[in-house]
């Protein structure tokens, strides 16, 4: 894409080269000479030419920016590190859709930030998509932090082997949290985490709360197998869900954090201590002879 653009770029600069110049430089004596010389051909010929010039340096003010960040970003990166079998992506909220996002009232934007989070770290988006195609706005690509990767790993000092797959976003302290996707894209852990919120919501004696919440789970499931992306319904279904914790005067991403921390160390436990920690439970309860 960039290719036809710098393309017609150079194809449209040559045509009017003289006046585009002039008017970029703001050299009206250059204009004038300009003029001079193309009103032998005769006026109108002249302002055609001037009109179709302004258009070219109007479209030239656009793209070249466009051209230049590429250049200097995308291009330059793969220039220098080329493509390689463990790619580094970072992405940060930016551009004129994290602009439009902030300007939204709280409650909207909590809602279009959650669902832009959802998408950027979905599974069917990160396994349908690498590199430069990992940009979801407002999530667009941060080269600087990829370049800087690629040099702590070319020297030696990071392995990239270590990367994992993650989201970090400030929470309403100020603090830093990871979302570690390569957990919450796993569909057993997902499972498991599941359950475990529900055994501790139901400890809670919060039986009603459950009720309705599993059956707004159901109704995501079954929109999840109709259509593949996330559309506006599973955007508020999600919303709904997220308002119903509130009314509960629950955090849902700290207990899902909790219980998928839970989970992920049950899955990874060796089976013989997982065995020996259940008969030791079952033992305090009085399971056991």
């Amino acid at each position: 894409m960039y290719t036809i653009v710098a393309a017609f770029m150079f194809w449209r600069a040559s045509k009017n080269y003289d006046v585009v110049l002039a008017l970029m430089l703001n050299d009206f004596y250059y204009v004038e000479t300009a003029a001079s010389r193309k009103l032998k051909n005769g006026f109108w010929s002249w302002c055609w030419r001037f009109i179709v010039a302004s258009f070219d340096y109007y479209m030239l003010s656009i793209l070249w920016p466009l051209l230049r960040t590429f250049v200097t970003s995308h291009l330059w990166l793969r220039l220098r590190y080329g493509f390689r079998q463990t790619e580094v992506v970072f992405r940060a909220p930016t551009g004129r859709e994290y602009d439009n996002m902030i300007a939204l009232p709280p409650a909207q934007f909590q809602q279009a930030w959650q669902a832009s989070l959802l998408h950027a770290t979905s599974r069917q988006f990160l396994m349908g998509n690498t590199g430069f195609n990992t940009r979801s706005p407002p999530w667009n690509l941060c080269y600087t932090a990829s370049t800087d990767a690629y040099h702590l790993a070319n020297s030696g000092q990071f392995d990239l082997n270590n990367w994992e797959v993650s989201v970090w976003q400030k929470n309403e302290y100020q603090q830093w949290t990871v979302w570690e996707t390569w957990k919450h894209q796993d569909p057993t852990l997902s499972t498991k985490t599941l359950i475990i919120m529900k055994e501790k919501l139901l400890a809670e004696g919060r039986e009603e709360f459950v009720g309705k919440w599993e059956t707004l789970l159901v109704e995501q499931a079954n929109m999840a197998l109709v259509a593949s992306e996330l559309t506006p319904a599973m955007k508020q279904l999600i919303q709904s869900g997220n308002n119903l914790f509130k009314e509960e005067g629950l955090d849902f991403g700290e207990l899902w954090l909790d219980a998928i921390s839970e989970a992920h160390r049950i899955q990874n436990q060796p089976a013989s201590d997982f065995q020996h920690g259940n008969a030791a439970s079952r033992e305090s309860a009085g399971y056991l002879p």
